[in-house]
């Protein structure tokens, strides 16, 4: 059923949102219901909406503005009216002027202000650092957010499923995703997701020769084990290789500190001191450099004239550097957990010991008040007790009848009696020092 979006609370929209799977489009695959929390600004001033589909080969965003322009707009209202949002920037590329056309038409026909910006079709510029960079002129300081300068972007695909999701309740069951490469009749599909590869390449015509498959482009594409893998929520691209398309890498030789990789990196990094660190396993100067600022776009190998796969080692880095966090985490909480339960036995052992001393202190303080009333037995009661328990034993003994003492030889016979009697001078050796205390 559809939602009255403008009715319901924004944590409870954000709740249902996030219960059908909302989620980035654009690769990332960011929760959308964590994105659409303004946080404690209560605000975020400026929208952007990313059209700017900078990947070759890639075009499942050029096509979904083309045809669906409206709803991609009614979603970008529910993001305005969750954010609070004052100004609403859409960027997409100069080299597609079919959707740019699209999307200026939806945007005359909106209540709000929505401004369609056509930004330069070079790569990586689609990235949101480098398309907010483009559309407002400000920077996104290191290790920070784009909420931190009051800027939020959305893909048109998040802003498309977000219409679909509030308009028709549909969840994110289904999204484009292009199949191109080495294939027959390279197109897009919408497609459920959990559709195998393998039945999308088979639709777009299988072909020989094909050498492996990549979700995404061939930039920052992942390399698929089979083609059994399902489609998710981040393939915005299957991208089938071939020999021609994808020649082998020649073999990776010495860096040559000609910092080419530093001269194309759009994050302004030092990619080959990060290849340096990375490779020595020193991932805290490797953070000093500001690694995770590194957004893989494959644009430092591309020019590497070594040849050198540096994006790989920056994942490798990364990696590192998150299992080392988890496992560090973890000895925190073992940790943690051990100095509490030292802390719970020593408060256990001191509130013990207190209680004995309270219940000490009290016994003495009752004895001190009534001597009587203490309870304690005095000499002449410990000497009747005492006898009283040897009466008790030897009558015990007396009532004891001998067992197997029949028909006896008479040797037998002598040496019962000579063990009796040694018993019996026993048992007069220790009852001579009881009554030596008794006489006065």
């Amino acid at each position: 059923a559809p939602l009255d979006y403008r009715a319901m609370e924004p944590t409870d929209l954000r709740m249902r949102l996030r219960d059908m799977g909302l989620a980035g489009l654009g690769g990332a695959v960011f929760p959308s219901a964590v994105k659409l929390d303004p946080g404690a600004l209560r605000h975020c001033p400026t929208l952007i909406v990313n059209g700017g589909e900078c990947e070759p080969w890639i075009t499942c965003d050029d096509l979904l503005m083309r045809t669906r322009a409206d709803e991609i707009l009614q979603g970008v209202a529910i993001m305005r009216h969750l954010l609070g949002s004052s100004e609403v920037l859409v960027g997409i590329e100069d080299n597609k002027p079919e959707a740019i056309a699209a999307m200026q038409a939806a945007a005359a026909k909106m209540d709000f202000a929505v401004e369609v910006v056509a930004v330069p079709a070079r790569y990586p510029g689609g990235g949101a650092k480098q398309l907010i960079e483009t559309l407002t002129g400000k920077q996104v300081p290191s290790g920070k957010l784009s909420t931190d300068i009051g800027i939020q972007v959305f893909n048109v695909g998040t802003a498309h499923a977000l219409a679909r999701a509030v308009h028709h309740g549909e969840p994110l069951i289904a999204r484009l995703v292009t199949v191109t490469g080495h294939v027959l009749r390279p197109q897009n599909f919408e497609v459920l997701i959990g559709t195998p590869m393998h039945t999308l390449i088979e639709l777009a015509g299988d072909r020989e020769g094909a050498t492996g498959v990549l979700m995404g482009g061939p930039m920052m594409g992942v390399p698929m084990p089979n083609l059994d893998v399902p489609v998710v929520k981040a393939t915005n691209c299957i991208l089938v290789k071939s020999a021609e398309l994808f020649p082998p890498l020649p073999k990776a030789l010495p860096c040559i500190r000609c910092t080419r990789c530093a001269d194309a990196c759009p994050a302004e990094l030092q990619p080959q001191e990060l290849f340096r660190f990375a490779k020595a396993g020193d991932f805290g100067r490797a953070q000093e450099y500001h690694l995770f600022d590194c957004i893989e776009c494959g644009c430092c190998s591309y020019v590497c004239p070594s040849h050198i796969p540096l994006v790989d080692y920056y994942r490798y880095a990364k990696s590192e550097i998150w299992a080392r966090e988890k496992d560090k985490r973890a000895a925190d909480l073992a940790r943690e957990r051990h100095e509490f339960r030292q802390f719970r036995q020593e408060r256990e052992k001191k509130e013990k010991a207190e209680k004995l001393a309270a219940k000490a202190q009290a016994k003495r303080a009752e004895i001190a008040a009534d001597p009587t009333a203490s309870g304690a037995p005095d000499a002449e009661a410990k000497k009747a007790l005492i006898a009283a328990a040897l009466a008790r034993a030897q009558a015990k003994k007396a009532e004891a009848a001998p067992k197997n003492t029949d028909n006896l030889s008479p040797e037998t016979q002598h040496e019962i009696e000579e063990i009796e009697a040694r018993r019996a001078k026993i048992r007069e050796l220790a009852r001579q020092p009881l009554e030596s205390e008794e006489k006065p």
